[in-house]
């Protein structure tokens, strides 16, 4: 196994103590470095981004450590109360998002939970909006709601905050303002079943906002308002059993301060997100007696709204941004376009089941080209797009090319290991005036975008303009009607072969005019003159600009302003 990153960012941190009168001085260093990588397991790469916390004491020595990292991609759907958003990453690669605030189809109004089906389709608890919603895709395919009317009788909801659908799809809510959770077999309501009211014994819960389903449909609830978390077996509540405290070690328990949310994992362990009282914190046991209590506090003064784990045990954390946490090592945080809203409002984080061993991922940036005007006949330089794969497995390409005036080159293998990237180098080259368009078109078999991805090119083709106007505006002021200024525009050939001329004149008020020395031809490398006269006949300002136009249609333009008051 060999891990082969390099740091994207770090920092040294230096902490002293001691001192007084004559006193003695210690001081020791940390380091903060976050990584971007492949790790490689018996020849097969996948490509990991990671955190690395070491320590370092007098004199150097290295005196703790420890180094976290998940799979670079790692893609989760999350809400953020208005919408539903989907990304590759935790840096927003690839995200799309769906729907608006309201109340209408298409639209949420806080959105707190998210869960996935055995199928893939999005259920989401519509807060309040007193709803549940299922969509199949971020297309919002096939919207389904089921609710709608606040209140506590069946097929009503009261701020319904967590969503949960087991291995036969029935469908778990959180009815926290019900004090209860509600199964049903399917969005039409199908055999609804409420169990729980609100108190803090057998049968009672207090607000929370989660709930859970293991492999064995057991139930599980994180009560924050009465510090526990409970799991019953089934929706009669059949062994309630309630979890508030680790077993002691060496006379010591811990306690949950405020469990928001929890998850387990595929061996049955059980995630916590607890907001405690000086930070938020995920917290992972064994099982329901405690065992092996581990916690793992995490930076940020935003407290956790959600928790999940994916097949491979990465655990997922919403609030303060989405946060990766690596087998309770070390934690790295979301940033670029993660929460659109605000970090904060990153309510419910479920990730994307990918299949084992993880795909290739493909990552383009950037996402669309647009060039300068270029005239026709000539081509532009190059511009790079990066081609990254960021996946667990090799991405093979077919074919990489550049439709309409546009053309590329690449340097890209036929198969681009995880973790490298490549670059394909865009040129425009115009055959006719006017917006142009195209697409860098790349045919592959990647596992996050499909068989086809496209880059949008964009640029306007012009006509080669052959003559150059000094200067470039003229003003003329402190004039009187009746005065009679000239100033002169000089005309040159910058081209090595002659130029036709299509016509020079004026466009604007009469009282500025021009006459000219350049005739129907003016020969590589010469100069002719233009003479713009200002002859106002009242007082005021005037505007007008010199055109004049090559015989090719291309045009060179001067614009020009005058200002005259009363003769006195």
């Amino acid at each position: 196994m060999t891990l082969s990153a390099s740091f994207t960012s770090a920092t040294f941190t230096e902490s002293c103590a001691g001192g007084g009168r004559g006193g003695h001085v210690t001081c020791g260093y940390s380091f903060t470095g976050y990584i971007s990588g492949t790790w490689t397991v018996n020849g097969s790469a996948q490509a990991i981004t990671g955190v690395t916390y070491q320590g370092f004491g007098t004199g150097g020595a290295a005196a703790r450590g420890t180094t976290a990292y998940n799979s670079a991609y790692s893609p989760l759907y999350y809400s953020d109360s208005e919408q539903i958003l989907r990304s590759d990453d935790l840096q927003g690669t690839n995200q799309v998002s769906f729907g608006s605030q309201g109340s209408g189809v298409g639209q949420f109004y806080g959105a707190y939970g998210i869960a996935l089906d055995p199928t893939g389709r999005i259920y989401v608890a519509d807060t309040y909006n007193c709803r549940i919603v299922r969509i199949d895709n971020m297309s919002g395919t096939n919207w389904t709601s089921y609710g709608g009317t606040c209140g506590s009788d069946p097929g009503q909801f009261y701020d319904p905050s967590g969503i949960a659908v087991d291995s036969a799809g029935e469908i778990y809510v959180m009815d926290t303002g019900n004090s209860r959770i509600v199964r049903m077999d399917d969005m039409n309501g199908t055999n609804w079943i409420s169990y729980g009211t609100v108190g803090s014994g057998v049968g009672q819960f207090a607000s929370y906002v989660s709930v859970a389903v293991d492999a064995r449909n057991r139930i599980y609830v994180a009560d924050t308002g009465n510090q526990r978390i409970v799991r019953i077996d089934d929706m009669n509540g059949t062994n309630w059993t309630v979890l508030t405290q680790s077993p002691p070690v060496n006379g010591v328990s811990h306690s949950f301060y405020s469990p928001v949310a929890v998850a387990l994992d595929s061996a049955g362990k059980i995630y916590v997100a607890d907001n405690e009282y000086y930070a938020p914190a995920v917290i992972r046991v064994d099982d329901m007696t405690g065992a092996n209590w581990t916690s793992l506090y995490l930076s940020g003064s935003s407290g956790l709204n959600s928790i999940s784990v994916d097949s491979s045990g990465t655990v997922f954390t919403g609030g303060g941004g989405v946060r990766l946490v690596d087998n309770m090592a070390g934690v790295l945080t979301s940033s670029g376009t993660i929460g659109p809203v605000g970090s904060y409002y990153v309510f419910g984080v479920t990730p994307v089941p990918v299949p084992s061993p993880r795909p290739s991922a493909i990552g383009l940036s950037p996402a669309t080209l647009t060039f300068a005007d270029q005239d026709i006949g000539t081509s532009s330089n190059s511009q790079p797009v990066t081609i990254t794969n960021f996946g667990g497995s090799p991405l093979n390409f077919s074919s990489i090319s550049a439709s309409g005036d546009f053309a590329e080159t690449n340097n890209c293998p036929n198969s681009l290991v995880a973790g490298a990237s490549c670059t394909a180098s865009v040129s425009f080259a115009p055959t006719v005036t006017g917006p142009a368009t195209g697409l860098l078109t790349l045919n592959d078999d990647s596992g996050n975008l499909g068989a086809s991805q496209n880059v949008t090119l964009a640029g306007t083709g012009t006509l080669p303009r052959h003559l150059s106007l000094s200067p470039a505006t003229l003003n003329f002021s402190g004039y009187t009607t009746g005065d009679s200024p000239s100033q002169p525009v000089t005309v040159a050939n910058t081209s090595g072969a002659s130029v036709g001329f299509a016509g020079i004149a004026m466009s604007g008020d009469p009282s500025l005019a021009q006459g000219n020395t350049c005739g129907s031809i003016l020969s590589a490398g010469a100069t002719c003159t233009v003479t713009v006269t200002f002859n106002p006949v009242a007082y005021g300002t005037f505007t007008s600009t010199l055109i004049v136009t090559e015989s090719s249609g291309a045009q060179e333009t001067v614009s020009i302003s005058g200002t005259a008051s009363p003769d006195n």
